[in-house]
C-alpha cells in the first residue's frame, strides 16, 4: 500500500522516525489534487476542495501494520484514511484528511501546498 504523507511524517520531521524510519520516499513532489492545506502551531491538515490545488507530498511504500500505526497516530487529530488517484505518480494512494470540512478557526491556508510554509 503507498501512503502520502504532507506533514509531520516527511522526512526530517518529528513523527518521521519511529512511524516511518526504514522507509524511502518513491515520489516527492507537487500533485494536483482537491484539497487545500492549512496548518496551525505544530502541523498541517488538508481538507477537501472543489478546485483542484498543489500540494507537496511524500509518497511511502508501507506494509498494513505501518498503515495500522498511521490510523492510531492520526485518529487523535481528528484525520481519516482516504485512497485518492494521483496523476503524477500513477497509483492510488492512501491520505490522511481532516474529518471536518472546515478547518479549525486557529489554522491558516497554506496558500503555497508545502509545508512547513
Amino acid at each position: 500500500m503507498f501512503v502520502a504523507v504532507y506533514g509531520t511524517l516527511k522526512k526530517g520531521h518529528i513523527n518521521n522516525p519511529g512511524h516511518l524510519d526504514g522507509f524511502e520516499p518513491q515520489h516527492a513532489r507537487f500533485v494536483d489534487i482537491p484539497f487545500r492545506m492549512y496548518e496551525g502551531a505544530e502541523y498541517p491538515m488538508i481538507v477537501p476542495s472543489s478546485d483542484i490545488h498543489p500540494i507537496f507530498v511524500e509518497v511511502f511504500e508501507v506494509d498494513a501494520e505501518t498503515l495500522e500505526r498511521l490510523d492510531y497516530l492520526e485518529a487523535p487529530y481528528a484525520y481519516h484514511r482516504e485512497t485518492i488517484y494521483i496523476a503524477e505518480f500513477g497509483r492510488e494512494v492512501a491520505i490522511y484528511v481532516y474529518d471536518e470540512p472546515e478547518p479549525p478557526s486557529e489554522f491558516n491556508l497554506v496558500k503555497l501546498g508545502k509545508w512547513p510554509s
